[in-house]
């Protein structure tokens, strides 16, 4: 969904940066909107785009208002409340500012074309966006999310492929929370307060490494990787790490902690380590021995 968002920004500003002041000033709003929007759709099969408004912002600025992103089946939709795009003087005409809203997180990026067929987002920032809004994560896990996800980094993505998307950055989540498909330790939820990683996306794979999380009852490190694949519910995952229970388990769950606490003994450790296999829908997380 991102990389269409990506490649639909770059048409965007290219198509009305350069007429988009004269058609706004010389011709019916409705008129332009909907020329603009079929414009990009015919250069982007299968994605359907739909504008609300649109403003011009001096200097050089154009605000957009209530645009929705979607396939021809609206089997997933990004709506973005506001997207500001910006041509700074000093810079080449392909180099545009983007400030946005969706998913009620913040979007920033600076979009420009590297070669002839890539496009560069320096200095991307995707600020506090609302799992519970992502219809498409919950319907490709079939359970509710909860929580905010929050990205950094750098990206390009080929204009003529749209699977062809790099990202090398950092993800956070806060007040992650979720429910399991099996029991672990006997919590049949997952509640984390904060979790780190690095992050590097080439394509279909994501990597993840460096990850940590904190939460009231489990914390834990983990790396791993995800190889996508349509429908997205069947994407494989693969992760391993080591999982450290918090007193607040042990205190709530005595006979666990009393076979916890004589596996630590046991074993000198004071972690359990652990892999997930298994697809992002039916994931399964069994422990190793240490």
């Amino acid at each position: 969904m991102f990389r269409r968002l990506l490649t639909f920004l770059f048409y965007f500003l290219f198509v009305l940066a350069a007429i988009g002041v004269c058609l706004v000033l010389l011709f019916p709003r409705d008129k332009f909107l909907n020329w603009a929007s079929s414009y990009i759709e015919q250069r982007l099969p299968g994605i359907h785009i739909s504008i609300g408004d649109l403003k011009y912002v001096h200097p050089l600025k154009l605000r957009l208002y209530e645009l929705t992103i979607s396939d021809d089946q609206k089997d997933w939709e990004i709506p973005v409340d506001t997207l500001l795009l910006s041509v700074e003087p000093r810079y080449p005409i392909d180099h545009i500012g983007v400030i946005g809203v969706l998913f009620g997180g913040d979007l920033s990026f600076d979009l420009s074309r590297t070669t002839s067929e890539r496009l560069e987002l320096r200095n991307l920032e995707i600020s506090e966006v609302l799992l519970s809004e992502l219809k498409l994560l919950e319907k490709t896990i079939d359970r509710p999310v909860e929580g905010v996800v929050s990205l950094s980094g750098r990206a390009t993505v080929d204009r003529r492929r749209l699977s062809d998307i790099r990202f090398s950055g950092t993800m956070r989540l806060e007040r992650f929370q979720t429910s399991l498909r099996q029991p672990v330790l006997d919590q049949n939820e997952v509640r984390f307060d904060r979790v780190d990683a690095d992050i590097v996306l080439n394509g279909k794979v994501v990597d993840l490494t460096g990850g940590r999380a904190e939460g009231p009852l489990l914390s834990g490190n983990f790396s791993g990787q995800i190889r996508g694949t349509i429908p997205m519910s069947r994407s494989e995952i693969r992760f391993s790490g080591d999982l450290v229970p918090q007193p607040a388990l042990l205190e709530s769950n005595p006979a666990l902690g009393d076979s916890l606490s004589a596996y630590f003994k046991r074993n000198q450790t004071d972690s359990i380590p652990y892999s997930v296999d298994g697809t992002i829908s039916e994931p399964f997380v069994w422990f190793r021995e240490p």
